[in-house]
């Protein structure tokens, strides 16, 4: 291998790696609530799962998406983003219709947004 291509893997390699700890960084969904909204957010993600949590998503049910097993993390961004305001009601079920095609969520996100209580967002 001469100079040139082992600058050039080097190279390679190292955006590589610089782009995942800035994926991680960033996060990737972008809803990542701080300072007050966390505290709102985590009463609204326990009430989701209280309340919803035999519903299924994706063939999954709430509960197990909410897991560290088998955690879901669009799932738990957008919803997330549901409880702290980030997206609307009509958003979420759109994103989460949209990414569990294949299943029957109806049930779910109308609870998962029936926790959320009147208004807009």
């Amino acid at each position: 291998m001469n100079t040139i291509q082992r600058k050039r893997k080097t190279l390679v390699t190292t955006a590589v790696i610089c782009l995942a700890a800035a994926s991680l960084l960033a996060g990737c969904s972008g809803f990542h609530p701080v300072g007050p909204k966390r505290a709102k957010n985590s009463n609204f993600l326990r009430k989701v799962e209280r309340n919803c949590g035999r519903y299924r998503v994706g063939g999954h049910t709430v509960t197990s998406l909410f897991s560290m097993n088998t955690s879901e993390p669009l799932f738990v961004s957008w919803t997330s983003a549901l409880g702290s305001g980030d997206i609307s009601k009509e958003k979420y079920a759109k994103s989460i219709n949209g990414f569990f095609q294949n299943s029957d969520n109806e049930a779910a996100v109308r609870c998962i947004v029936r926790q959320k209580g009147t208004g807009r967002k």
